[in-house]
């Protein structure tokens, strides 16, 4: 990838994530590229640009599993469409009682509470 302002070109970049930004094309694709992962969700799920944000009450430990399982859902995903995601940017918003809960992904804990 390289930036080209009035005629005059940028060195040549590696880049290997992310949509270009200025792209015509880019965000079109990106969407239609991401665009089957609500469909394989059972836990809601809100996207936004290459945000995604996917939440459920949790009341018992079936729904700390079934949001987990959500989770492993994502992996597949990830795997089977070669797109990274960034788990230093995974978080976890609890609002309420706590509950024991530990939420894993790519064998990484990015999410626990006690």
């Amino acid at each position: 990838m390289r930036v080209v302002i009035r005629g005059q070109a940028s060195a040549w970049c590696l880049v290997l994530s992310g949509v270009p930004q200025g792209s015509v094309l880019g965000p079109l694709l990106f969407l239609l590229y991401v665009n089957d992962i609500p469909s394989r969700m059972k836990c809601n799920i809100k996207m936004f640009a290459d945000d995604t944000k996917i939440w459920k009450v949790i009341f018992k430990e079936s729904d700390s599993c079934e949001l987990q399982e959500d989770l492993v859902r994502l992996q597949e995903w990830n795997k089977k469409w070669l797109l990274k995601f960034n788990l230093d940017e995974c978080n976890m918003m609890h609002v309420g009682l706590s509950m024991a809960t530990q939420y894993v992904m790519e064998g990484w804990t990015v999410m626990e509470f006690v």
